[in-house]
């Protein structure tokens, strides 16, 4: 499967990504710093095809949050070994972004880029290491709030 047909955004590298400089208000952007508001990141092809080695389709787990923290809780240690941390919370990203409307993805700084709106952003990398890694009850805990972000 084409990895463009995961997300019906066209995709944007991770250059695209509007940059909030670090010491500023997210209100306070540059104008010469806008740039196409990203709502599908490319880089998760790495975790595309970790999941067809597993026999796993890929567009199953675009569209739900609790899908694919089930799968990353199951892989958590081949996904490590595998070295596809960031190719797989850009996937989550990518999937948080498709809740919502008004989401997209930002970065601030130099720092590994967030999804979310402008009043709530999750911080992937932080969020994939929470799903893969937590007890159950806040597994759940976690699915539940993002759940109620998307039905804000």
């Amino acid at each position: 499967m084409n990895d463009e047909q995961l997300f019906s955004d066209p995709g944007h590298p991770v250059s695209s990504v509007r940059v909030i400089p670090r010491g500023r208000a997210a209100y306070r952007a540059d104008a010469e710093s806008r740039s196409v508001v990203v709502r599908h990141l490319l880089g998760y092809e790495p975790f595309t095809k970790f999941c067809l080695g597993l026999g796993v389709d890929s567009t199953h787990l675009a569209s739900s949050v609790g899908r694919f923290g089930d799968l990353v809780r199951a892989q958590s240690d081949a996904i490590r070994a595998d070295g596809i941390e960031d190719a797989s919370a850009v996937f989550l990203g990518n999937v948080l972004v498709r809740l919502r409307d008004d989401a997209s993805w930002v970065r601030y700084g130099d720092e590994f880029p967030s999804a979310g709106t402008e009043q709530h952003q999750y911080e992937v990398l932080h969020l994939l290491d929470l799903l893969m890694d937590s007890d159950d009850a806040t597994y759940r805990k976690c699915l539940d709030m993002i759940e109620g972000w998307a039905r804000s």
